[in-house]
């Protein structure tokens, strides 16, 4: 995983890892998911198990929402809100989330409610109306909010995606005073399967309050003094036939739309990893459509017999020198450097080990250094796999597994010396 602050590298090590030959996962030579779009990723890693039409832009409905929440979330960080902040609901958020044409739970205008409410029935209910409240808590209008949802897009890597509001409605359904200016009624939200699994993923990695709350099978929220119990609409959490041995969804998001058709960006673990699936557009008649395509994309990943493996840097490159410190070297390692294959192992693939830059100097870890400490990253690349990122380079943390304390010259040329 990059570090945030990561933005150039001091490559110092060319070094073999001691691992073997990996068996790419092949696509499929026709359509596993009915659907215009889909894909499969290893969460953590950004490995594609499976594509298809993956780089086709499509209308995502409510699967915005999840982009959405993050920017929340991260206002929240910076103490423009809180979870308890109160929100109030405007005469035209009302309208929308007491209308029966979209996905309402009936919050009155002139009420308040908190932010961790809005929150928790948007991402279980896939409530419009408060998904508008949310997106207006801090006073912007359509527009600026847009604006902070293309910035967090872009930070995620997702640099082509249109966004016309918060909520993934056509600009035309909302409120005159909620529309979008300048662009067309029928505008609506799009991205590629690919851009939705970037965004998921990091949804998973990097918010996990967020991620709790996705996973929720129903939450709790008083509307005009009334206890109600909001019901999820991801069945695949809740109904059991669309099961598959070995796998264990853990959440995420709907989006509907008559443009978007049935759609679902879901999350489970297998084998001890978080794999993302993405449907866009299932095709059937009714929403158990992507419900049952999503099903049958992780019942092939289990059928290929797919193994996760974890990659090991050569004996060689699991020390790193020390500069300005003791001890004069430390161990060093790169968990979460995995690939799925389906046979094992055999041949060794060069990888390039860089130090951030901001702890290198002439090939060397600055002092101090701590334990767990992520140092730099490590990439390799792997003939045969593909990976979000683009092209077949897989990366992961450098990581730190002891101590280095800055010491004196003398102590340092002694321990040379010595040693």
């Amino acid at each position: 995983m990059l570090m945030k602050s990561l933005k150039r590298f001091a490559a110092f090590l060319l070094a073999l890892l001691t691992v073997s030959g990996v068996a790419a996962p092949a696509f499929a030579s026709s359509s596993v998911v009915d659907a215009k779009s889909a894909i499969a990723v290893d969460a953590q890693t950004g490995q594609v198990l499976y594509q298809q039409n993956a780089n086709q832009k499509r209308v995502i409905a409510s699967i915005t929402k999840l982009l959405t929440m993050m920017v929340i979330e991260d206002e929240i960080k910076d103490h423009k809100l809180s979870w308890n902040s109160k929100v109030k609901i405007s005469k035209a958020v009302a309208k929308v989330s007491d209308s029966s044409e979209y996905s309402s739970v009936g919050l009155q205008a002139g009420d308040s409610y908190t932010v961790k409410e809005l929150v928790r029935v948007a991402l279980v209910k896939s409530a419009d109306g408060a998904t508008l409240a949310l997106a207006g808590a801090t006073g912007d209008s359509t527009a600026s909010f847009n604006r902070k949802m293309q910035k967090k897009a872009k930070q995620i890597g997702v640099t082509d995606a249109t966004i016309v509001n918060s909520v993934g409605l056509e600009n035309g359904d909302l409120p005159s005073s909620l529309k979008l200016k300048g662009v067309s009624s029928s505008a609506e939200n799009k991205m590629t399967a690919k851009d939705v699994a970037k965004l998921a993923s990091y949804f998973v990695k990097h918010y996990p309050t967020l991620t709790k709350i996705a996973k929720l099978t129903s939450t709790k929220i008083t509307i005009s003094n009334q206890s109600q119990t909001i019901q999820t609409i991801n069945e695949l959490l809740t109904d059991t036939s669309y099961a598959v041995s070995g796998v264990t969804y853990t959440g995420l998001k709907t989006g509907t739309s008559d443009a978007a058709g049935y759609s679902l960006v879901s999350t489970a673990t297998y084998k001890g990893r978080q794999l993302v699936t993405v449907v866009l557009h299932a095709n059937g008649s009714d929403s158990t459509a992507r419900f049952t395509a999503t099903q049958k994309l992780y019942q092939w990943i289990v059928n290929q017999g797919y193994q996760p493996q974890t990659l090991k840097l050569a004996k060689a490159a699991q020390t790193v020198k020390v500069k300005g410190g003791l001890p004069l070297t430390i161990k060093v390692s790169t968990p979460n450097l995995v690939v799925w294959t389906k046979n094992k192992l055999t041949k060794s693939y060069k990888a390039t080990v860089h130090l951030a830059s901001s702890k290198a100097k002439n090939g060397k870890v600055v002092a101090p250094v701590s334990k767990g400490e992520t140092i730099g990253k490590v990439t390799i690349k792997v003939p045969g796999l593909t990976f979000l990122t683009g092209g077949n380079k897989a990366s992961t943390s450098l990581v730190a597994k002891q101590s280095a304390s800055k010491a004196n010259i003398f102590k340092i040329l002694w321990a040379k010396l010595t040693n």
